[in-house]
């Protein structure tokens, strides 16, 4: 306790850690001043924490839990991971958590004039909307549509695009075409071609994680087709762009002669695969997608992370 020491000693050692914690003031700086080695500095700020003479208080806004983010890097041997503190654990608050991390941290994780490719999902609209400021970079998006509202789906790409001062390329196509053969017919088309041969090129990809079956845009579209039974009787519990996986992050490869964007094989070769993705409906899916190891990067919530981790 630090009542067990004198004043003038606690004093000392807040004023050091202070120093040192506060004003990065190196150890050797400090041991000068004082007239002692820097060795003995360095014990002297290990004490005021001790003694509870200074607290360390994390300040990120967004809320991140730094332990578990780094445990979750960790354990998945990830580049990156964010784990943010949402309101509740509703998809609502997870989406509004996870969204105001991404506008505030990818912007940092990516070079001028790189290519980013950006994925369909609530999270990277609400994301873009969120986002003040980027990188001067091309802007790909990186699967077709899955919804019954198109403009939503290209939204996310205009905004960033506006945002980045780059090349757009988007996607007009189906996320899933009705069959192998009308999948041959869109991906010919010259405006499709385009996007899809840019999506080689992409350093780094933006995705959010579709948890199964009711937290998912193509888990949706297969539903009102009457196509969803044969896959998630497989297993299927996530799907990150165009790929489906299983719990132990297995890819079904049942529908991707259909699918239109970018496939498992192209996502491992972009150097930067960063997923967004949590609330009560994506948990298992968060867990399977790190699994898979297709992404390398992850901004998840605090109850998914937990999970993932168990």
């Amino acid at each position: 306790m630090a009542d067990e020491i004198p004043i003038h000693q606690q004093v000392l050692l807040a004023y050091v850690a202070l120093q040192n914690l506060k004003h990065d003031r190196s150890t050797t700086d400090i041991a000068e001043e004082l007239g002692m080695s820097r060795f003995k500095v360095g014990r002297m700020i290990s004490q005021a924490r001790d003694y509870g003479l200074i607290d360390v208080v994390v300040k990120l806004t967004p809320s991140i839990d730094v332990e578990l983010s780094k445990r979750l890097k960790d354990t998945y041997s990830l580049s990156e991971a964010l784990v943010v503190f949402p309101a509740t654990s509703s998809d609502h608050h997870s989406r509004e958590a996870i969204a105001a991390a991404a506008a505030r941290y990818i912007p940092s994780f990516i070079n001028e004039g790189s290519i980013v490719g950006l994925g369909p999902g609530r999270t990277i609209i609400e994301m873009c909307d969120q986002a003040t400021d980027f990188p001067n970079c091309d802007v790909v998006q990186l699967t077709g549509v899955a919804t019954r509202e198109p403009e939503l789906s290209v939204q996310s790409i205009f905004r960033l695009s506006r945002l980045a001062g780059g090349r757009m390329y988007p996607l007009y196509a189906p996320f899933l075409a009705t069959s192998e053969d009308a999948a041959k017919a869109i991906v010919a088309q010259p405006s499709v071609q385009e996007a899809l041969q840019r999506m080689e090129k992409v350093d780094t990809s933006i995705l959010t994680i579709g948890g199964w079956p009711r937290s998912s845009l193509l888990a949706d579209m297969l539903a009102e087709a009457g196509e969803l039974s044969p896959l998630t009787e497989r297993g299927a519990v996530a799907e990150i762009g165009t790929t489906v996986i299983d719990q132990a992050g297995k890819v079904l490869d049942d529908i991707s002669s259909r699918t239109i964007g970018i496939t498992s094989d192209q996502l491992l070769r972009v150097p930067n695969r960063i997923a967004l993705g949590g609330g009560d409906g994506k948990r298992q899916a968060v867990s399977a997608t790190l699994r898979s190891g297709l992404v390398d990067m992850i901004i998840t919530d605090v109850f998914s992370a937990q999970q993932a981790l168990a």
